[in-house]
């Protein structure tokens, strides 16, 4: 792996974010929005989102933005990623960032991994899952 420490946490690599694209379901109740993240199957009216997570061992969620379509989750997600702040940069977002397509490639070259919710759960259970709340004003 290609851990990194930066400013007293230890990131997996380079980029400070990952970014996942998922099935969710958005439920809205006062102020308060949960998102439940569907890791494998989802319910039939479930949604899309990227999710932004810290790229550090646990994976710590720090945003979620929710899409009708997967197509425009992925757009979102290619505009976003390559802008993504980088450890050799003092932790902010390049000054030109790359395409994605050379994004990816730069990805791969330097053998990042990406965000694997498999890590995050126990052996033997089935369907995982994931909540994340936010104030509705942060919506």
């Amino acid at each position: 792996m290609n851990e990194i420490e930066f400013n007293g946490e230890i990131y997996n690599d380079e980029r400070m974010f990952v970014l996942y694209v998922c099935k969710c379901t958005v439920d809205i109740n006062d102020d308060v929005i949960s998102t439940t993240i569907y890791h494998e199957e989802a319910p039939e009216n479930y949604k899309w989102c990227v999710v932004t997570y810290r790229n550090v061992t646990r994976y710590m969620s720090t945003r979620v933005d929710h899409f009708d379509s997967e197509s425009d989750a992925i757009a979102y997600m290619k505009k976003v990623e390559p802008d993504v702040p980088l450890i050799s940069l003092g932790g902010k977002s390049p000054h030109d960032p790359l395409p994605y397509d050379q994004f990816v490639i730069w990805k791969e070259r330097n053998k990042f991994k990406e965000y694997d919710y498999k890590k995050m759960y126990l052996p033997g259970g089935s369907n995982p899952r994931e909540v994340i709340y936010k104030k509705n004003t942060e919506y």
